[in-house]
This record gives C-alpha cells, structure tokens and sequence, in this order.
C-alpha cells in the first residue's frame, strides 16, 4: 500500500476522532469548564 495513502488515511481517522469528541463535549448535560467554582457545592473529602 503507498505509504502517502496510509498516511491520509490515519489523518481522517484523527480527524474523524477528535470532532466526535468535540461534538460529545458539547453536548455532555453538565459542562464542566463553563461552571464557575462558586456554584458548586463544597466537597467532602474527609469523610
């Protein structure tokens, strides 16, 4: 197989890969990054 061919292939796989990750984040219920950390509650970590 060309090697330049496996080369384009492996590049629309990563391509592929990272807009469906892309697409998962934005549509995930609870978005992590845009909360602000004064709207959460406290965590309980010595319990």
């Amino acid at each position: 197989m060309n090697l330049h061919l496996l080369a384009g292939v492996a590049v629309l796989l990563i391509l592929a890969a990272v807009s469906a990750y892309r697409e998962a984040l934005r549509n995930e219920p609870i978005h992590r990054f845009r909360t602000r950390s004064g709207e959460l509650p406290p965590l309980d970590e010595f319990e």
